[in-house]
């Protein structure tokens, strides 16, 4: 049960912040000993490198138009974090579990990256420049806290991960009900200015 409440969780934050997941994994289970991390995320060369990774994750997303380009490219990668994860933890008990908590981690995973990306694009084309910086740090502050919930209230975290991930599709569907209704206001104006343009001469 412990796993699958640490999979959820760790699966939300994979969709926003990958590398970092894995890194508070890793440096809790090294640190705290904690026995429900897998050994292999205590290892240092996985701690470097996505410690690295994080770094260049957190730089890249807080500049405008660069962030989406990430996500982008992050679409593939945040699933398979956070399925990776859940193989991971599910992995101390059996083969089918794993598999089971790797589906879980990257459905968790690609909920909430659909849910970022989403919003970034939306802000992205919003008129504050300040907007893009405010809302990534609110993700950091996000992720940091969900983290922190996985390794010592794995229960939070996992309803947590719930409310998120339904307010996450809840806002997907906003954004593209007024993205729609947008462009028919825009088609509809064109079409009713072509309308009134006069005639050319021939």
């Amino acid at each position: 049960m412990e796993a699958l409440l640490m999979t959820l969780g760790s699966g939300w934050v994979s969709g926003i912040r990958p590398y970092f997941m894995i890194f508070l994994l890793g440096l809790g289970g090294r640190i705290f000993e904690l026995g429900q991390v897998p050994a292999v995320l205590q290892r240092t060369d996985v701690l470097v490198i996505t410690g690295i990774l994080l770094l260049v994750d957190l730089a890249a997303d807080k500049i405008a138009f660069l962030d989406s380009f990430w996500d982008q490219l992050h679409t593939i990668v945040r699933p398979i974090a956070g399925g990776a994860i859940g193989f991971l933890l599910g992995g101390e008990t059996d083969t089918t579990n794993a598999i089971v908590m790797a589906v879980l981690g990257a459905a968790a995973a690609f909920g909430s990256h659909a849910a970022k990306s989403t919003t970034r694009a939306a802000v992205n084309v919003s008129p504050e420049p300040v907007s893009n910086v405010l809302v990534s740090t609110g993700e950091d502050v996000a992720a940091v806290v969900m983290g922190v919930l996985v390794l010592v209230l794995p229960v939070a975290a996992a309803i947590l991960a719930l409310i998120l991930l339904a307010l996450g599709i809840w806002a997907i569907i906003r954004i593209h009900r007024a993205y729609r209704d947008l462009r028919a206001r825009l088609q509809e104006a064109r079409a009713r200015r072509a309308q009134g343009e006069p005639g050319r001469p021939v």
